[in-house]
């Protein structure tokens, strides 16, 4: 069975330092140039139709918050009605008793 030695949080933290200044030591500082930079192009199919499907159900979506939005104020309105008509019926119930 091997024992297992400490862990040294101080070493561990010393030790990534030093990776990470050797790394930016690898690095030049200087951008390289777009011109020399290949990239892929694609052509825009199946994403395009994907994209644009989201975009119409954000839509949907945002429609669909304003009906209930509507709705929630609507029914804010009736229930502080019938919280009103409840406190005023306890009221003649308690002047009554």
């Amino acid at each position: 069975m091997k024992k297992s030695k400490p862990f040294n949080l101080r070493s561990f933290i010393l030790n990534e330092a030093k990776k990470l200044q050797r790394e930016a030591n690898d690095l030049d500082g200087i951008p390289t140039p777009v011109e020399k930079v290949s990239a892929e192009e694609v052509k825009a199919g199946d994403e395009a139709n994907v994209l644009e499907k989201e975009i119409d159900f954000i839509k949907a979506l945002k429609i669909k918050e304003a009906k209930l939005d509507l709705k929630h104020k609507i029914l804010v309105r009736e229930m502080r009605k019938v919280q009103s008509a409840k406190r005023t019926l306890k009221k003649r119930i308690l002047k009554k008793i």
